[in-house]
């Protein structure tokens, strides 16, 4: 098989009453992301916010080497749901991990998304749904909880007025620019 981009998507929600909560969550996130910008093979790491009603406000978005990151020794022995700090572990809620690939052949695509832009994510909600609009890249689910059916995206605001029937669409802003390894680790 050629070289395919990897994905690992990890949404959730994190209910919080006030500012202090919220900037604590991300606080907690920010150290999280930095350890598992340790481990060979994650490369990019950027985390999002969605405003629209969804079950899972939050994603974080980490670009791999390859999907075989996520059963590596490094991976495994650190990292993963029992990672996550006891603190802020029992009020992550609607945890979904799905790891997806881009089209075959290809390293797009590229989902680096700058501060004043958007992440839009379309996925299947029926199998009898119609094609995915032309306007988005293909994403395969290849491992973890596959939640997703199938996933579309882009960087940028969609260019469909509504979502085909079937299909549901979210945008998601970024809480801080792309992060990528420290090169002194």
């Amino acid at each position: 098989m050629a070289d395919r981009v990897t994905y690992y998507m990890v949404e959730c929600d994190y209910p919080h009453e006030t500012a202090a909560e919220r900037t604590a969550f991300d606080d907690f996130y920010w150290k999280h992301i930095s350890m598992l910008l340790t481990i060979p093979g994650f490369l990019t790491a950027q985390r999002f916010h969605c405003e629209q009603n969804v079950r899972a406000p939050f994603l974080a978005l980490y670009r791999l080497a390859g999907p075989d990151v996520m059963t590596s020794e490094a991976y495994t022995s650190k990292a993963g749901r029992n990672s996550v700090d006891p603190k802020f572990r029992p009020n992550m809620i609607n945890w979904d991990r799905n790891l997806v690939q881009g089209p075959d052949g290809t390293s797009e695509p590229d989902l680096a998304t700058a501060m004043e832009d958007c992440l839009s994510l379309i996925d299947r909600q029926s199998p009898d749904a119609a094609p995915l609009p032309p306007d988005y890249i293909p994403l395969t689910v290849v491992g973890l909880d596959r939640t997703i059916a199938q996933r579309g995206v882009k960087v940028g605001e969609p260019d469909i007025e509504e979502p085909p029937a079937g299909w549901e669409v979210r945008l998601w802003r970024p809480i801080h620019p792309v992060r990528t390894p420290d090169p002194g680790q």
